[in-house]
């Protein structure tokens, strides 16, 4: 597609608005060999996956929590970072950041991720030990440790189903919403079941005034209910899945540093996709270095955040010195896992801080890119780090760590599971793509408008307006 020029070597774009609908209505129908490739393997992951769980399922069954680990691992990785994934989106458009415009659709398609997310959550909850301890005695608590205090009915089992669910749903509901003028304007354009699909989830939007306007104040109510379940499905995933498995880990640190994580590592996989749109998809017309430039600064700054609240929980244990909080840095810190958390923490802090720290990356494209891989590394070391380990800690009912457990290393049917895992969440956002335009076609538009270069003296500026 022709486009205006482009200035300071693609700093900012500049689209045609007449163009935009045609083009994404092309993409969308293509189906290019990379995009068949990418397909095809992740379909074949996928299988790998459900192998590795059958065979998993057949071997151990449900009775026993430790051998579903590595399942729990991935699980809680692919809620972390698709679950946050829409927040970036919701954030920088109630900010009013005009650079976030070409990220929009690209954040919320991994609402349809959340689907997975809630099928693969159910097994979770046939293996997560009871509260009540059936055998105890004078060696073993009769509750074990978790939030549920007053154990309130269905807890924890349906109260963490229902989290999940919820945020599903919402997620789902932001997509639509956010994606209905597109959709509106693709039934004019396609035929066949296409056109059928889109006339069903575009219903009788025509755009006027006020559907805008309800647009908009549904965008903000959604948004306002999906952070608040974000926050509170990461909280009761990381305690429940987490620290509740671990004899005597109490700290009120760890679940904030789960949803850093997992905001760190949404952003980040979002940077990647970005790349890769504008390298080899053919949207370069689209996004700007601008959008890498300023997101990059966000991604510094929760990679600092990241490394603050690790060496926070550290320094309380550490500084505490009761056995049981000795034996749990040695189990997730220092000697079992020492290994993959000094991996971990390279990946997740030191990796990106060294990369963003300086500016001529920060306005590369690759640079923040490069930065995103690292993070969602970091991010799967994370959880392998903590599920694995808190699958496999011991008796859930005594009071403390019986000493430091080993490591458990993955075996054949845990790698299936951990790699279908990633393939059934790439094919499932890859369909995705076919069926919603990859960039928002209205909010480009919109950007369109409210933007130009002009001159000032002898330099030249971006003119943004702002309408509200």
């Amino acid at each position: 597609m022709a486009a205006n020029q482009a200035h300071n070597a693609g700093m900012w774009v500049f689209p045609r608005a007449e163009e935009v609908s045609g083009d994404m209505a092309a993409k969308s129908r293509a189906m290019p060999r990379p995009m068949v490739a990418a397909i095809t393997v992740s379909a074949i992951l996928l299988v790998l996956g459900i192998v590795g769980f059958v065979a998993r399922a057949v071997d151990d069954g449900f009775t026993d929590h430790a051998p579903w680990g590595y399942y729990a691992a991935i699980f809680s990785f692919l809620l972390m970072v698709t679950g946050a994934a829409p927040l970036v989106a919701l954030v920088f458009r109630f900010t009013k950041s005009h650079w976030r415009r070409p990220l929009s659709r690209v954040s919320e398609l991994f609402a349809l991720v959340g689907i997975l997310n809630l099928l693969m959550f159910i097994p979770l909850m046939f293996v997560l030990p009871a509260i009540n301890n059936p055998g105890a005695g004078e060696e073993a608590m009769e509750l074990r440790r978790t939030i549920w205090f007053e154990v309130p009915i269905g807890a924890p089992h349906w109260w963490d189903a229902l989290g999940v669910g919820f945020l599903a749903v919402l997620g789902l509901a932001i997509l639509w919403l956010a994606s209905v003028p597109d959709l509106a304007e693709a039934r004019l354009t396609s035929g066949g079941m296409r056109r059928k699909f889109y006339s069903l989830m575009a219903g009788h939007w025509f755009g006027t005034k006020r559907q805008w306007e309800m647009q908009k104040a549904g965008l903000a109510v959604l948004g306002a209910f999906y952070f608040m379940f974000l926050i509170w499905v990461h909280f009761i995933i990381s305690t429940d899945y987490g620290q509740s498995l671990i004899p005597g880990w109490k700290d009120s640190i760890f679940p904030v540093l789960y949803s850093l994580t997992g905001l760190q590592a949404s952003l980040g996989l979002i940077l990647i996709i970005m790349f890769i749109m504008r390298r080899w998809g053919g949207y370069q017309e689209y996004i700007g270095i601008s959008l890498f430039w300023s997101a990059s600064k966000i991604l510094l700054g929760l990679s600092m955040l990241w490394v603050y609240h690790v060496f926070s929980f550290m320094i309380t244990y550490w500084y505490g010195r009761l056995e049981v909080e000795q034996d749990i840095l040695k189990y997730l810190f220092t000697q079992s896992y020492g290994g993959m958390f000094a991996a971990n923490f390279f990946f997740s802090f030191v990796m990106p801080f060294f990369l963003l720290l300086w500016n001529p990356v920060r306005k590369t494209a690759w640079g923040p890119a490069l930065a995103g891989v690292a993070v969602l590394i970091g991010a799967l070391l994370f959880n392998l780090r903590i599920f694995v380990g808190a699958f496999n800690a011991g008796d859930v009912y005594q009071h403390a760590l019986n000493g430091v457990p080993p490591a458990v290393w993955p075996d054949i049917w845990d790698i299936f599971m951990v790699v279908g895992g990633l393939g059934a969440a790439a094919l499932i956002y890859l369909t995705g793509t076919r069926i919603f335009p990859l960039i928002s076609v209205w909010e480009i538009k919109e950007g369109a408008m409210y933007q130009r270069m002009g001159t000032f003296i002898r330099g030249e500026y971006l003119i943004l307006a702002k309408p509200e």
